[in-house]
């Protein structure tokens, strides 16, 4: 249903139509886009994590991402120890703005693509609430997820434990040599590069840790800055495809999101 829609509005906006209508057809398909399909399995994790009702559970939700900002507006955050802690806060309010983003339409159908095109050994870099490494999880890859300590880790565990899945997890703060150990099919690393204060380093070592044939799955490569709903976005201030093409990794053909290492045919990476 959702290609179906998709497939419609760019039919529509290639029609010669005046550009105050085409922006309009863009907003509806962004509205639709962004609408909350509600997960009651997440939701009734949340409550029962939080000790919550349900109705507190979706307030927090629908607040999540302001409290959020506001924070962020608090402690003006400016040097890398200070953008650090802000993640590390004793608040869970970033637990509940995630949970909330992945309920959005747009969110869920980009997460199914992302399970279909990962294999192998997968890092979930930045993997925030453990959501995503446990749909993983369910096909059975060998996830390893890599967080900042906090809440977003302390509620991923918890998921992790309760829904029986043995994934490694380790701490970026503290433990970042753990992580380049190994090479890997799959990285992953979706909203979180937009947020790092070097991120040429991280995604140097994400390439080199990238297996032949293997994928990179990233968003926000040319992330221009902070905005109104989201301050706490750093800008890219270098040549992100550049460093990426140095090591050999390439954009595919079919989206934006997805680079291979060495030149992963197209129709492999449909499958």
């Amino acid at each position: 249903m959702n290609s179906l829609i998709k497939d419609i509005f760019r039919k529509l906006l290639k029609k010669h139509f005046p550009i105050f209508i085409k922006n309009h057809l863009i907003g509806l398909y962004e509205k639709w886009n962004s609408k909350i399909m509600w997960d009651k399995k997440l939701i009734r994790d949340l409550m029962e994590y939080y000790n919550l009702s349900y109705d507190e559970t979706k307030c927090m939700l629908k607040l999540g991402r302001r409290l959020f900002c506001d924070f962020w507006y608090e402690l003006n955050s400016k040097n890398e120890e200070e953008i650090l802690s802000f993640y590390k806060m004793p608040f869970p309010y970033n637990v509940f703005s995630l949970a909330y983003w992945h309920m959005s339409r747009g969110q869920i159908k980009f997460r199914k693509e992302i399970v279909k095109h990962s294999f192998g050994d997968v890092l979930d870099y930045g993997g925030g609430i453990g959501d995503l490494s446990v749909k993983m999880a369910k096909k059975d890859l060998n996830i390893t997820y890599a967080e900042v300590s906090g809440k977003n880790m302390e509620f991923a565990r918890n998921l992790f434990r309760k829904r029986g899945y043995e994934i490694k997890v380790i701490d970026v703060e503290k433990e970042q040599e753990k992580i380049w150990e190994r090479t890997y099919d799959t990285i992953i690393c979706i909203d979180v590069i937009e947020h790092i204060p070097h991120p040429e380093g991280a995604l140097e070592e994400m390439a080199r840790h990238l297996k032949n044939n293997g994928r990179l799955i990233i968003t926000a490569l040319e992330c221009s800055g902070p905005k109104d709903d989201a301050p706490m976005h750093l800008k890219i201030d270098f040549d992100a495809p550049k460093l990426l093409n140095s090591f050999g990794i390439f954009k595919s053909e079919m989206y934006d999101w997805l680079w291979i290492k060495q030149n992963l045919i197209s129709d492999q990476v449909s499958k």
